[in-house]
């Protein structure tokens, strides 16, 4: 289970942590997830536009992460879907 299936699973626990709405928490995260494609796997700046974009911390979108299964979970299923069968 990846970064963003935990995060539907957990968005209510992750708004109560984090004092945010569900909504809010959804959202940062989608824009998480878009811009971490759109910087080219930059994690650090894909965190700080996300953080921008919505008017929060940078803190605050790592602790999302975090609570949602953390980086290395996201990645993991980047490189899953990336690779292709015996490919390597």
């Amino acid at each position: 289970m990846g970064l963003f299936d935990n995060l539907e699973a957990k968005a209510s626990e992750i708004a109560q942590k984090t004092g945010l709405a569900v909504t809010d928490v959804h959202a940062i995260a989608n824009t998480f997830q878009a811009n971490l494609t759109s910087s080219d796997g930059n994690p650090e700046e894909a965190i700080e536009a996300a953080a921008a974009q919505h008017g929060v911390d940078t803190a605050t979108v790592r602790e999302i992460i975090a609570r949602a299964g953390g980086l290395e979970s996201e990645i993991g299923d980047i490189a899953e879907h990336s690779v292709k069968p015996g490919g390597i």
